[in-house]
């Protein structure tokens, strides 16, 4: 009997295998930024590895980290190489000092506890929830309502958690702090403000170069060729070259693409704007970011030193909206590619070259009477060499228009004294106002001590109210006056200025098109008509000019 019995012990103690356990940490980034000692990695790794001494039947197989990872989902480095070694390694029990280490996701913490860990015969532990799914005494149905519960509190935590910081980050984008773990190319963080932006000089002359390069004629292909060909790093590789761990799906292999060429050329944030909240996460479970609506995008002006003036980055913004196509090996725009149209059926004008008697001869025609039917549009034509001509003739006409302007203004010192006077009396009719507001405010005591009474106190009180609604109206008026002024004086010498920069230009350019010129209309005859950008402004200068001119007896230059 005795024999039987000792057989049996021993064949026992045979089968049974020491527990191959893993200890599981993990430590999340809000975790980490509370300070939370009770959830340090350290504090975690002492307490398994306490467990693990007491319990001499468990043989330590490996320790297993995720720093600075969310609980709301399993994509992490750390618990995906426990997994593969779970399968490879025969691991067959999981430890974790409580379960919101696991995962504070309910549906698939519940999922791998009762499922997975299940199927692939993995004991789990949490320790501080008292949990063992090998040991811990309790039924099936009391250990899954307590992981149940104590998931969906975790969770809960997660929810709320998140919550908390979208309307943290919100507040900051609103107040134009940048919140973005890596700075937009050209920018750095600054060193004594992660919330704020200061110039890359290396990075940002390659910014001016893109936005240069583009105005001056060069499609967003050919200034992707040209980086690619300098050999200038991408903004990924750049990243990292400064030593960040900076990664891109589109970008790893170091070369640039027409895609971040054109988001340069597109982006606000180097005219000295924070535009933030472009992407966002669908919800604290699903770390997939979607693109958010233009409207919806958080956009706070003058944050940071601009790289790009506004009046390029307009210009640049203006040419998105032509439509014309490069050369195919210069990579370059025609000089007057997307500026001539047809003055009758307002289709493009397309260049042509005829060679003839070893000479060139290039030329522009309507693309109606080109391609798309003789009959329905007349002959519209105009050498290159001619419309070259005339519309530097034209410029320079414009910039002796704007010197003409400029002199008057200097001399001219009618509107400021206008604008003064107009200041003058808006203070004026504000101290009347006080006045008798505070008569008004003396009045209702005068009644009730019987120094007036209610019929006089009622007169005088309508009296005052048509007073102040006078002065109100008069205060408005001058204003709106005075406003007036200021937006003639300003975009007056805006136009000025634009012409000014390419007084005495021999040479005409792209930059002078794009800068000046909205479009060129072309008659049947070779005429054109220039229509400038600005034509408001133009038209306010010779307004003034006329005035200024006709008080002097002399008239202003016509622009032909």
């Amino acid at each position: 009997m005795t024999d039987k019995y000792k057989d049996r012990s021993s064949r026992f103690s045979r089968e049974v295998k020491p527990w191959k356990a893993a200890l599981y940490i993990r430590l999340s980034k809000e975790d980490a930024e509370k300070k939370n000692e009770s959830a340090s990695v350290t504090n975690q790794r002492e307490i398994l590895l306490e467990y693990l001494r007491l319990h001499p039947e468990m043989e330590l197989a490996d320790i297993y980290l995720d720093d600075g990872y969310s609980g709301t989902d399993f994509d992490r480095p750390g618990w995906s190489r426990l997994m593969q070694d779970i399968a490879q390694r025969g691991i067959n029990c999981v430890i974790v000092k409580d379960l919101a280490r696991l995962g504070r996701n309910y549906t698939l913490s519940g999922d791998l506890i009762d499922n997975q860990f299940a199927r692939m015969g993995v004991r789990f532990i949490a320790l501080n929830n008292g949990i063992d799914t090998a040991g811990d005494g309790m039924n099936a149905a009391a250990r899954c309502i307590s992981i149940g519960v104590t998931n969906v509190i975790n969770e809960s935590y997660a929810a709320s958690t998140s919550v908390n910081i979208r309307g943290t980050l919100n507040n900051h984008r609103l107040q134009g702090k940048f919140i973005g773990a890596f700075a937009s190319y050209g920018y750095k963080k600054d060193p004594g403000d992660c919330h704020r932006l200061i110039i890359d000089r290396d990075a940002a002359s390659v910014v001016r170069m893109i936005f240069d390069d583009f105005i001056g004629g060069r499609s967003i292909l050919g200034i992707t060729k040209k980086l690619n060909l300098l050999k200038i790093p991408n903004p990924t590789l750049y990243k990292r070259q400064k030593g960040f761990n900076f990664n891109s799906r589109t970008e790893n292999d170091g070369l640039w693409s027409d895609r971040t060429v054109r988001r340069f050329l597109q982006n606000r944030m180097y005219i000295g704007d924070m535009v933030q909240g472009v992407n966002r996460k669908v919800n604290y479970k699903v770390h997939e970011c979607r693109a958010v609506p233009r409207d919806e995008w958080i956009i706070v002006e003058h944050t940071h030193e601009p790289i790009i003036d506004s009046e390029t980055f307009e210009k640049a913004q203006s040419l998105f909206a032509r439509n014309f196509h490069s050369g195919r090996n210069t990579g370059e725009a025609d000089l007057f590619a997307g500026f001539l149209y047809c003055a009758d059926c307002g289709k493009a004008m397309h260049k042509k070259v005829n060679r003839q008697n070893g000479k060139i001869y290039c030329y522009y025609k309507c693309a109606t009477k080109q391609k798309k039917s003789p009959e329905a549009c007349t002959n519209h034509t105009v050498r290159t060499d001619r419309l070259k001509a005339a519309v530097i003739s034209y410029i320079r006409m414009m910039a002796e228009v704007a010197r003409q302007y400029k002199n008057q203004a200097a001399a001219n010192r009618v509107e400021k004294s206008k604008a003064e006077l107009i200041c003058q009396a808006i203070e004026l009719h504000k101290k009347e106002r006080e006045k008798n507001l505070q008569t008004a405010a003396e009045l209702y005591p005068d009644w009730k001590n019987g120094m007036i009474t209610q019929n006089e106190y009622l007169q005088i009180r309508a009296d005052l109210n048509k007073k102040l609604e006078n002065l109100d109206m008069k205060i408005k008026n001058l204003k709106i006056e005075k406003a007036r002024l200021e937006c003639e004086a300003q975009s007056g010498s805006a136009f000025a200025k634009r012409f000014m920069d390419f007084k005495g230009a021999e040479t005409l350019t792209r930059p002078m098109l794009v800068g000046l010129i909205d479009k060129i209309l072309i008659r049947e005859n070779g005429a054109f008509t220039v229509k400038l950008r600005d034509f408001e402004a133009f038209e306010a200068v010779i307004e003034k000019l006329t005035d200024y001119y006709a008080t002097q007896n002399k008239s202003v230059l016509p622009p032909q």
